[in-house]
């Protein structure tokens, strides 16, 4: 029998001393970048909490919500053809939808939004340069270079 992934769910992460703490989201903070931000906002144990989204494969967003704001990374621009939660992500990113046919993914965004985390932009940077990487497997790296991938692991499933 082969392994079944995963390929649409959303996870809240709080920023908290000690482990990090993954909650599942409702799937329904997949449908708006409202919708991803107020799911974030309610399962928040902090001040400062985080959103991860991949959404059928086709991408990966991270918010970092905090009371002054919220700061993103949409893992491809491209997306935003495609989903409402990727155009309505890059539209708030300021940047403008890619044209015709580019090659690769195109990140959008703050490439910093998880630095506090421990992922700088360099290395977030990286991750999202891996040729062919699905939007699963970077979170994964990401969480596994933030330190969180076993908590990240259990609460996607």
């Amino acid at each position: 029998m082969t392994e079944r992934r995963n390929h649409r769910y959303a996870v809240a992460v709080s920023h908290e001393d000690g482990p990090r703490k993954c909650t599942r989201l409702d799937r329904t903070a997949l449908t708006g970048l409202d919708e991803a931000v107020a799911a974030v906002r309610g399962a928040a144990t902090s001040d400062v909490s985080y959103g991860f989204f991949n959404a059928d494969e086709s991408f990966f967003l991270i918010l970092r919500v905090t009371p002054a704001g919220t700061a993103l990374l949409l893992s491809d621009a491209r997306a935003a053809r495609r989903h409402t939660l990727a155009a309505q992500a890059l539209d708030a990113t300021g940047a403008a939808p890619p044209d015709g046919d580019a090659a690769g993914a195109l990140p959008a965004g703050d490439l910093d939004v998880v630095s506090a985390l421990g992922l700088a932009a360099d290395g977030m940077a990286a991750v999202l340069a891996g040729p062919h990487a699905l939007p699963d497997d970077q979170l994964r790296v990401i969480a596994e270079r933030c330190g969180f991938a076993a908590e990240f692991a259990r609460a996607k499933t």
